[in-house]
């Protein structure tokens, strides 16, 4: 798990890279504390420096590499600057450095993730006459792109995000993964061509024009959006999306980005049958061991994440079957298992937790956010998340991850992926319903209404839903704009003139109404919302320089084969997680594998806004005027911490958010 970064001149520039390029690094020095690297290229002439972090001895190529000198000293115009922060977790030898090329010279690769088959790629590799220096997966990518080009992507199963100079071609080829658990981001101009891992780096180098994007800001201000679209809250630094691959042709400065994946999902309809449920069933337990095993490959440390719900705690109990048949090294005698915990009962999961942790002996480690924890950090992971974000769960993963580094572990596991491939939201439901109705399955709607108390939600929300999905397809956009200011208290907080003149975005807030539940998992797997809980584990577990790994969200034999299965087996008799709760009948205690409660990732939010509300006034300044009405925010400040309705809260951490993020990002 890694940084990347990287700096192409495309005009004649006599500006040198290379402080640009370090000041990228650098802001990213939590991704990858381990070891720096370097790589400028230029007419006739390669350059591969280290900097502080790097340790002696690293193996570069058959070209010279000279580990006293560091980038502050390497002098000189060049077109081209790669630049890598790496953290250490598959062979931690100085072999495994980076930028790493191939014998020849001719291939560089900056990379950053993990791909979790590269034993079986190098072994295939081997076949056909490949010869290895390190046990790095790295090594085994640069070479896949060697022997298969482009279609090397069709063969990685794991998460990653990289950039590949390939000199003979003179192109940079990069891609990102599937489903987009590793970030990628770049900028371009007539002038220069950028990339890295994180925004901050792009904000940071002295050749990227950027401020507010102010369509950005109406989304998530006015809607709750984040990320929505492939420009994001800074202007002109644009995002390489999940699935999605980019050659840059050096010599004419084209730049050209495609699709390499679409996830296939059938939308067949049939009776539910308890023989084929059980095949199913048993075929999604091997996936899920098989997705875990794969991932505690590993030279460092591994825990894992517990909230006590049915995906973290499936992933616990998975481990500690496989203890049972043996020892694994990166785990040691007892798992190390983390929960966030609170006093308040409505969010706190301690008690679920805690039945996981005495089921597998596992160590159980717990940290307790509050208010003043969360005001202390605040600006810290406003500046970690790079953007503004939804609630202040976020802060409790981000302790999570602080309470694991503590702990001494380099790599956790979490359940991040659950709700969307096995049917895990409350408004999955009202798409199955909608399905039956349209199937004609009689016999289906009256099972699964008379099922409802083994399910989470109950007859009310299953209308209320229903008519508010078809109530944002019917009525004009005029009327969802007069009931979001009758209903949503922040839009009467945002400047009069910024809302006229966005708020045509409203648009959008028409819902495409999927016609499947599989239609509606694949939407949310492969949707913004999805993407942005991947984007909050990494920031809050790279804060803290640890890798977070999710089976259930980019194992893609498990993903594929969940949706090729119809609907039937995905919700039944008021069940969600139908199959992983049945796959996992004898794994998890009885009382966890027939929870019916969701809760998600819940933080008593009000209590702790409520607490500090003073100090969380004093982000409201004037200059924050052109988006928000700052007058009337101050005016009305006692009554938001007053009201009791979840979207006056969700309101509040918003307008906060963003006034913090602001001032973070000097904005």
């Amino acid at each position: 798990m890694c940084g990347i970064a990287g700096i192409v001149h495309l005009s004649k520039n006599e500006i040198p890279l290379q402080v640009s390029l370090r000041k990228m690094t650098d802001s990213m020095r939590h991704r990858g504390p381990d070891d720096e690297g370097y790589a400028f290229f230029g007419k006739d002439k390669t350059r591969a420096v280290g900097g502080k972090d790097t340790p002696g001895e690293v193996w570069c190529s058959r070209l010279s590499y000279t580990p006293a000198l560091r980038i502050e000293e390497v002098n000189g115009v060049y077109e081209i600057g790669l630049g890598h922060r790496r953290l250490s977790i598959i062979d931690l030898a100085p072999t495994g450095h980076q930028p790493m090329c191939s014998e020849d010279g001719e291939l560089w690769i900056v990379y950053n993730g993990e791909i979790y088959n590269y034993v079986e790629l190098r072994e295939d590799l081997r076949k056909v006459g490949y010869h290895f220096r390190t046990n790095t997966d790295t090594e085994v990518l640069l070479l896949a792109y060697r022997e298969w080009g482009e279609q090397c992507l069709r063969r990685l199963n794991g998460m990653w995000a990289f950039v590949i100079y390939d000199r003979t071609k003179n192109i940079l080829f990069g891609a990102r993964d599937r489903f987009g658990v590793k970030p990628l981001y770049y900028y371009l101009d007539p002038n220069v061509f950028a990339f890295a891992s994180e925004m901050k780096a792009l904000v940071r180098s002295s050749f990227v024009k950027t401020g507010i994007n102010p369509c950005a800001v109406f989304d998530y201000l006015a809607v709750g959006w984040v990320e929505n679209e492939e420009e994001g809250f800074f202007k002109n630094i644009l995002e390489i999306e999940p699935s999605t691959a980019f050659c840059f042709d050096l010599p004419s400065g084209a730049f050209r980005k495609w699709n390499y994946y679409a996830l296939a999902y059938t939308e067949r309809w049939e009776r539910f049958d308890e023989r084929d449920s059980q095949q199913h069933a048993g075929r999604v337990k091997e996936l899920i061991f098989d997705a875990v095993t794969l991932r505690l490959r590993s030279d460092v440390p591994i825990g894992s994440c517990l909230s006590g719900g049915l995906d973290s705690s499936t992933i616990v109990c998975v481990i500690n079957q496989l203890l049972h048949k043996g020892n694994i090294e990166q785990i040691g005698e007892k798992q190390r298992v983390f929960t966030a915990s609170y006093p308040q009962k409505d969010a706190d999961e301690s008690k679920w937790a805690q039945i996981i942790a005495d089921h597998t002996m596992t160590s159980w480690y717990q940290t307790f956010p509050g208010s003043k924890d969360l005001l202390e950090d605040l600006e810290d992971i406003a500046y970690a998340q790079d953007i503004p974000f939804g609630s202040t769960s976020m802060f409790a993963q981000y302790r999570v991850m602080k309470l694991a580094q503590e702990a001494g572990v380099k790599v956790v596991l979490d359940g991040q992926g659950g709700d969307e491939v096995f049917g895990g939201y409350r408004g999955y439901y009202r798409i199955l319903f909608g399905e039956m109705v349209k199937h004609g399955a009689i016999k289906g709607i009256w099972r699964e209404l008379r099922s409802l108390n083994q399910s989470c939600i109950d007859h009310r929300f299953l209308l209320s839903s229903s008519l508010k999905l078809w109530g944002g397809k019917i009525f004009p956009v005029f009327v969802i704009e007069a009931a979001m200011k009758r209903i949503r208290r922040e839009s009467s907080y945002l400047n009069p003139d910024f809302w006229v003149e966005y708020r045509y975005r409203l648009e959008g807030l028409r819902d495409k109404a999927a016609t499947s539940l599989n239609q509606a998992l694949y939407e949310s797997l492969t949707g913004f919302e999805f993407k942005n809980l991947l984007r909050f584990e990494d920031r809050n577990s790279m804060r803290f320089s640890i890798e977070a790994r999710t089976p259930f969200a980019d194992d893609l034999p498990l993903i594929e084969y969940l949706f090729q299965l119809p609907a039937v087996y995905k919700i039944h008799c008021g069940w969600s997680k139908y199959l992983m709760r049945e796959s996992t009948r004898g794994i998890l205690p009885e009382e966890i594998r027939s929870r019916r409660d969701k809760v998600g990732f819940a933080t008593p939010e009000n209590d702790w806004l409520s607490e500090i509300k003073d100090d969380l006034g004093a982000y409201l300044q004037s200059d924050q005027s052109g988006y928000l009405n700052i007058r009337q925010m101050k005016k009305d400040w006692d009554s938001f911490f007053a009201a009791s309705e979840t979207t006056s809260r969700e309101a509040l951490w918003r307008l906060i958010n963003f006034a913090v993020w602001k001032k973070v990002y000097g904005l």
